[in-house]
């Protein structure tokens, strides 16, 4: 048998064509200053109302930036030993920084509803989270009762981060830290700019009036890519689900990310897998496969606590990352969600997405809400 024959290419030597084919794959070229770093807390004890260091390091900086990979936490401390506490803070200092540069609730940060940590009367409720562990998403995992919170948020910094916790008890940590210097941010298959820092956008406890919006991801000017967002609602009514994500991009018409609350979260019909099949009585409760021991979410979304009834009341916590449909934007760029929109879109015009009706639905209530959103921006 002949051996194949290849057609000889005219261009750069062959090294540079895998380097290019490489950055055309959002792959990186592995060169000899790209070294890991990252540590390790085991039973580490910490003090009340303390802020203390899980971690910190520094390296001169380069052309890329350092960038932390993923995070590990089990952190415990409350009025009985290894109670779980939702109220643990995490910090983030980049770059010798005096205010953090992200500051968010580790258990929501990782998809935790705010929901299945506090019942009715405010107090924490058994293992703050939900029936459904372990569970995991591509960037995000839940892997026990009250711990084994995982991300693999990309982190980038230029010479130097410092992580910290505070919590209101008393209690130990375990913990631990990877990244790499060098290391360039690839986000769904994009290399970011070496500029390029991750932002969290907060909201804690709206409530959203009928037909109200609320904004997931405030006017930003600049440029940046939408990475993700964590949700917890609750109403009276189950219709601000059928509320639609909006996103405005630059100077271009409105774009819908969904139509509806659910479906932006990759599920439909209230996440009610798991019912039998329909007609639905009004009190079936809803139900999700997700919510079982065992199951697991998609690799970009899921839902990590459903409870309620079809008109209502009615809460929920979902997340979606944004890996596979990303998000860019180059000027300006707002994200929001809304308590209700009512049918629209005809291909046909061009118009297409949701519209919000000129008076509310007589069941209608408003919504409170907890969001977080990430985004890189540069």
């Amino acid at each position: 048998m002949r051996a194949p024959t290849f057609a000889r290419v005219r261009g750069p030597p062959l090294m540079c064509v895998a380097a290019i084919f490489a950055t055309s794959n959002a792959a990186v070229l592995l060169t000899p200053n790209m070294r890991t770093f990252g540590g390790a807390l085991k039973a580490f004890r910490y003090t009340a109302n303390t802020e203390q260091v899980l971690f910190q390091f520094s390296a001169p900086p380069g052309l890329q930036p350092h960038t932390v990979t993923e995070q590990w936490f089990s952190i415990f401390g409350g009025i009985t030993a290894f109670e779980p506490n939702p109220d643990a803070r995490i910090r983030v200092y980049l770059d010798n920084g005096t205010t953090p540069s992200l500051d968010f609730q580790l258990f929501f940060a990782h998809a935790v509803g705010v929901q299945s940590c506090f019942g009715p009367d405010g107090n924490i409720t058994e293992y703050c989270t939900d029936p459904r562990v372990p569970w995991s998403a591509k960037d995000v995992q839940h892997m026990a009762h009250a711990g084994a919170l995982k991300n693999n948020y990309k982190i980038p910094f230029g010479e130097s981060i410092r992580i910290t916790v505070t919590m209101p008890f008393s209690g130990a940590i375990y913990y631990y830290v990877r990244g790499m210097q060098n290391l360039p941010v690839i986000i769904g298959g994009l290399q970011l700019p070496p500029s390029a820092r991750l932002t969290l956008h907060k909201n804690w406890g709206i409530s959203v009036p009928l037909l109200g919006k609320l904004p997931l991801v405030p006017q930003r000017n600049g440029s940046g890519l939408l990475y993700a967002t964590m949700w917890s609602a609750r109403s009276d009514y189950i219709g601000f689900m059928e509320g639609c994500v909006r996103a405005e991009i630059d100077d271009g018409p409105t774009l819908f990310l969904s139509s509806g609350t659910e479906d932006y979260f990759e599920s439909a019909n209230f996440f009610n897998a798991g019912h039998s099949p329909p007609p639905w009585a009004p009190t079936d409760k809803s139900v999700n496969m997700f919510n079982r021991t065992g199951e697991v979410n998609s690799a970009e979304a899921g839902v990590s606590y459903l409870n309620g009834t079809n008109p209502g009341p009615y809460s929920m916590a979902a997340f979606k990352f944004h890996l596979s449909d990303p998000v860019v934007w180059w000027e300006s760029f707002t994200l929001t969600a809304s308590n209700y929109d009512q049918s629209g879109g005809n291909p046909a015009t061009g118009a297409l997405g949701c519209s919000i009706p000129a008076a509310a639905p007589p069941l209608t209530r408003p919504v409170e809400m907890w969001t977080y959103a990430w985004t890189y921006e540069w």
